[in-house]
């Protein structure tokens, strides 16, 4: 008996839970905020509802840094989340929703849906250290029944309350395989206030590469000293780690202070075979044969080490050529002997890990190419 109440009571406990979850999850149209996302259907078109402001995204009074899951989002510029308890328009007026900052205006871009409540937007500005940014919107813009806001809805944060470096590139994350390093540069650091030159001295490239940093608005560039750049006077060490540092306390030009250092890393690619390929011409003999194979190196070459560390299988006696690029030597071409060759043959030509570029790195791999005679 006891056993069959159990049963009883474990099948209506059953029946009444999908009962409870479906009220329990229904919102009234005025319902609260759930997930930093206010959820209703009701009223989104109720003509007998007027329009509000019910979320924002930043909120109002929000202290950043604001950190976002989007990978394409960087969050040095504004991504900013309107939600209304109605369908709002603003296709008609885009400009009833304005960010302001010291009384500057700043242009928004809007998302798409232009009629939703719930309203995207972004704007190319960057957030500065200690300043408040404001957002207005105003009551031009109108619901879908046709109706205004009854008052405009004003809410400020403050997205960057310290200064700080906010990115350095490149990085071993834009390039897991490395960069060649005679193509690195220059080397960036972007931050959230202007700085001078005094800012260069708390910037540490390690090792050491030759260069110097310069503004952004400096030297042809077209931006503002929110960026600095280090020009590289000289290609980077193959196969290296470099590592940027800036140094807490580094103060930008209104005297703010960094309160936390900062720092990125990338990495360099070996010395190596960039690419080859061969070039085919006939013997008397009737047959396709190899006369020229080309070797490309990320690196000028010291072409004082490449016969000694190139051979041939099926041995053949051959010459090299060094065609010039940008007055130095990325590319070795491996002439073999074509009255030596054999029809149907496969030679595989070999340059060793003794083969060096002229800043002193070895190849760090052997490479082999193969090519095949004709019939």
């Amino acid at each position: 008996m006891e056993r069959d109440e159990k049963m009883k009571t474990l099948l209506y406990i059953l029946l009444l839970t999908p009962i409870l979850i479906a009220f329990g999850c229904k919102e009234a149209p005025n319902g609260p905020v759930t997930n930093n996302y206010y959820y209703s259907s009701d009223s989104l078109s109720d003509p007998n509802i007027k329009p509000k402001v019910i979320f924002t995204n930043p909120a109002n009074g929000a202290v950043g840094p604001f950190i976002t899951d989007d990978s394409n989002t960087y969050p040095n510029s504004a991504q900013i989340i309107i939600q209304f308890n109605k369908l709002m328009n603003v296709y008609y007026n885009d400009n009833s929703i304005r960010l302001t900052v010291n009384n500057t205006s700043h242009n928004l871009t809007f998302v798409p849906p232009y009629l939703n409540n719930i309203l995207s937007f972004s704007t190319s500005t960057k957030y500065l250290a200690k300043k408040v940014y404001t957002v207005t919107v105003d009551t031009t813009l109108f619901d879908v029944d046709g109706y205004r806001l009854s008052s405009p809805y004003i809410f400020s944060y403050t997205p960057e309350p310290q200064f700080r470096v906010y990115n350095g590139s490149p990085t071993s994350y834009d390039f897991p395989d490395g960069i060649n390093p005679g193509s690195v540069g220059p080397i960036n650091l972007d931050l959230n206030s202007t700085i001078d030159t005094t800012f260069f001295s708390k910037i540490q490239i390690s090792p050491a590469a030759a260069g110097y940093w310069i503004l952004d608005a400096a030297d042809g560039y077209s931006g503002d000293s929110t960026f600095a750049h280090f020009i590289l006077s000289d290609t980077l060490l193959f196969d290296t780690k470099y590592t940027v540092s800036v140094a807490a306390g580094a103060k930008d030009a209104n005297g703010l202070s960094t309160t936390a250092p900062f720092q990125f890393s990338f990495a360099t690619q070996p010395f190596e075979v960039l690419s080859s390929y061969y070039n085919l011409s006939s013997v008397p003999g009737g047959f396709a044969v190899v006369n020229i194979i080309s070797f490309t190196f990320n690196g000028f070459i010291d072409t004082s080490s490449v016969r000694s560390a190139i051979s041939i299988s099926p041995s053949l006696s051959f010459n090299l050529s060094f065609p010039a690029d940008n007055g130095g030597f990325q590319e070795v071409d491996v002439l073999p002997n074509v009255n030596q060759m054999q029809r149907k043959t496969t030679y595989t030509v070999t340059i060793n890990s003794s083969v060096r570029c002229i800043r002193g790195a070895y190849l760090k791999n052997p490479y082999s190419y193969s090519v095949v005679t004709g019939m």
